[in-house]
């Protein structure tokens, strides 16, 4: 983990001529927006509706009263939703006088549920994570994630105030999210991407409430360039790793969580201080709960010994 680095709100950069933008979009997206336009009035009316000020402004809000907030992003490969998304988290965490890093930025929900469990206290407070491409709807924060008691993570978010951003290409990923944000355009001019507010707090029969365009500028441009170069840098290489792993057949989250937990385990004084297989498989059924089974708690036993041989050294 990165030192804790302290960040004054007032050095972000936002500000451009909405009148000169001109938001990229491809052409099958194009003919759905238009199909939006023409068949839902409500769509209509806030597709022409600015909500950028309103939306900071809740930001601030939240912040203040010390409330964490969840949003879900949806929108195509590379349309600059993941670019756009960290300069919400770095714009709340800002509100609190700290700055964004790598460390705020994980590829799926089980390896944010690590982070709660694993970062110190003063980090996780007042903080915002980054959930980047989340494919698995078991672990959304609306569901009981296997393996995690759900009120725990809940309390944990509460009482340190951590908000989470939740990005996925087709889907709104967090079903308790507050509010969500789908992307409808970037501005290669503007360095900004247009995105509609949709509150998803008021599901009624005809779905999710469309609020208002938000315009965003992608942290590049919105963050002073010392930062956003390194900040860019180190998430380009985290991004550049799950492709790698995705690749290597790695990205079965079930098989992840188990190695991380073994991992857990070869780090606890207590369990190393074991010396049979069959206290050490209690130890492991005792601390992890009755949501794991007999047989997941051997196959950790057994990971726990490959990770003792090396076998996962890189």
């Amino acid at each position: 983990m990165e030192n804790e680095e302290k960040f004054d709100v007032s050095k972000l950069h936002f500000e451009f001529d909405l009148s000169k933008a001109n938001y990229e979009i491809d052409v099958l997206q194009n003919r759905l927006l238009q199909v939006y336009l023409r068949a839902d009035p409500k769509f209509r009316r806030a597709f022409s509706t600015n909500y950028t000020s309103d939306f900071f402004q809740f930001l601030k809000d939240k912040a203040r009263l010390r409330e964490p907030i969840h949003l879900s992003v949806m929108g195509v490969v590379r349309s600059g939703k993941s670019y756009s998304a960290i300069s919400i988290c770095a714009f709340l965490m800002a509100l609190f006088n700290k700055k964004f890093t790598i460390d705020y930025i994980v590829g799926n929900a089980m390896e944010f549920l690590e982070r709660l469990r694993t970062m110190p206290e003063e980090k996780l407070k007042n903080s915002c994570f980054l959930i980047d491409e989340e494919k698995s709807t078991m672990f959304n924060l609306g569901s009981i994630a296997k393996k995690t008691k759900l009120q725990d993570v809940q309390n944990i978010i509460a009482i340190n105030n951590i908000s989470t951003v939740m990005i996925n290409p087709i889907s709104w990923q967090n079903k308790e999210a507050n509010y969500g944000l789908r992307n409808f355009g970037r501005c290669f001019k503007t360095k900004t991407c247009r995105l509609m507010l949709y509150n998803l707090m008021e599901k009624g029969r005809g779905g999710e409430l469309p609020l208002g365009n938000v315009y965003i500028p992608i942290f590049t441009a919105f963050l002073p360039k010392s930062y956003a170069d390194e900040l860019e840098k180190a998430y380009l290489e985290k991004k550049n790793e799950w492709v790698r792993g995705e690749m290597r057949g790695e990205g079965d989250v079930l098989a992840e969580i188990r190695k991380k937990s073994a991992e857990s385990f070869m780090r606890d004084k207590k369990y190393l201080e074991l010396k049979k297989r069959g206290e050490k498989e209690a130890y492991i059924g005792i601390r992890l709960g009755s949501e794991w089974t007999k047989g997941e708690t051997q196959q950790i036993y057994e990971i726990t010994k490959l990770i003792e041989k090396g076998i996962f050294d890189e």
